[in-house]
């Protein structure tokens, strides 16, 4: 390792100074034009990784100034607190190419997080250097954001930015997160009713309205509350008809526009077993009866094979030109066109401006089906801890707020124990 310099700070020698040593080191021809000497101070350090680093200091007590530098910066090296600020000079857009492989996401999770950069960090933040964002460049975008997107987006677009800057702030590129206390903005309240999942009975009028193909998967879902893709990627030998009961094993994600196997669902607790209602067991059996599937077991990696598949689109198996394309998994777009169809038919469906976007929302929607589950096994008394376990979530305390909701007839109970003077003290 070279040896420590002496002479650190440094002056640096300029030519318009007349004391000795710059004139030595410059020999004007000139008579100099200032007889003091006011040169700028250099103050030269080592960082961690052992290159050697300056900093140079002008005007008014220059030397002090680099003075206090050098001991405040040999005490952070020390400390392993320094960082180093030119580190931070490059762009958002150089740290997203670097942090992007570093995350390890569903690849449906990296489809949606790409096009949140694409359309709202990169257009703002992608040309500006790490060091230059300050906490009210973030607050200033948030409300720009704000006006144009839902919340929904406005919390992506932030987490994506929130996390980017907090592994720079880890790789010592920056001195602080400037996305630290910035306060996204508060969700529209909603009144309670329109907090209420859609009743039984509103489903099966919305069912009445779907095309019959589709009732038994509709009827699986409200005895079972399976998520979307769980339902779409049901095989056939996950159904077992001895003990009534559904494995779920895996489920169908969508990726650019293409439908792929997974093995685990939403999260390790996903991956469960579910008792079928004589019901729900009824119109399995009636469906498969009328569409066979194969009880064969494959490997998720090994490819769709849609004839496994408990419910299949009406078009599987159908040529264009010859050439298979449709492989039977139920695409989501085309499924909800008929279920947004048959509530308006039904007469159920509720559509409210959100006054941020202008956009119209749609209630219900068809994951509504699995809040409807949720609040019956509420209603029915069953623990959470097994509500848990048969919805597929790792906490239990989450179904709770997540998906129960208070029943329909709460303000008739209510009432008539304030009228009857049933209220008892809980102690």
């Amino acid at each position: 390792m070279p040896r420590k310099a002496r002479n650190n700070p440094r002056q640096i020698r300029i030519k318009s100074c007349g004391c000795k040593l710059c004139t030595e080191r410059f020999r004007p021809h000139e008579e100099p034009t200032r007889k003091s000497c006011t040169g700028p101070w250099q103050a030269r350090y080592r960082d961690p990784a052992g290159k050697q680093r300056a900093k140079t200091f002008s005007g008014e007590n220059a030397k002090k100034k680099a003075e206090a530098f050098l001991d405040k910066t040999r005490d952070k090296v020390r400390s392993g607190s320094f960082v180093d600020l030119d580190r931070g000079k490059i762009t958002v857009d150089e740290l997203q190419a670097m942090w992007k492989p570093t995350r390890r996401i569903a690849a449906n999770t990296d489809e949606t997080a790409e096009s949140v950069w694409l359309n709202h960090v990169q257009p703002h933040f992608g040309s500006w250097p790490l060091a230059s964002i300050g906490h009210l460049d973030v607050e200033a975008w948030i409300a720009k954001l704000t006006a144009k997107v839902g919340r929904a987006t406005i919390e992506k677009a932030f987490q994506m930015l929130d996390g980017m800057l907090a592994a720079a702030l880890r790789d010592r590129r920056i001195s602080h997160n400037p996305c630290d206390g910035v306060k996204l903005p508060k969700p529209q309240p909603k009144h309670p009713d329109d907090l209420m999942p859609p009743t039984y009975d509103q489903l099966a009028e919305i069912r009445a309205h779907v095309p019959e193909h589709f009732h038994p998967m509709l009827i699986v879902a409200e005895e079972t509350g399976l998520r979307w893709g769980e339902l779409i990627g049901l095989r056939r030998c996950w159904v077992n008809f001895d003990d009534d009961s559904i494995q779920v094993r895996e489920t169908i994600i969508n990726v650019r526009g293409k439908a792929h196997r997974k093995a685990y669902p939403k999260s390790e607790a996903g991956c469960r077993t579910v008792p079928l209602s004589a019901r729900a067991a009824h119109a399995l059996k009636a469906h498969l009866e009328k569409h066979p599937a194969k009880v064969t077991r494959t490997a998720p990696g090994s490819g769709m094979h849609a004839e496994e598949l408990v419910f299949r689109s009406q078009r599987a198996g159908q040529k264009v030109k010859g050439r298979p394309v449709f492989d039977g998994v139920l695409d989501r777009g085309n499924f909800w066109l008929k279920w947004n169809k048959a509530t308006d038919a039904a007469g159920v469906v509720r559509k409210v401006v959100n006054p941020t976007t202008g956009r119209v929302e749609r209630w219900p929607h068809v994951h509504d089906i699995r809040h409807a589950f949720a609040s019956r096994l509420h209603e029915l008394g069953i623990p959470e801890a097994d509500a848990q376990r048969i919805l597929g979530h790792e906490r239990g305390g989450r179904v709770t707020w997540l998906y129960t909701h208070a029943s329909a007839d709460s303000v008739s109970s209510v009432r008539a124990a304030l009228d009857g003077g049933g209220l008892r003290r809980v102690v």
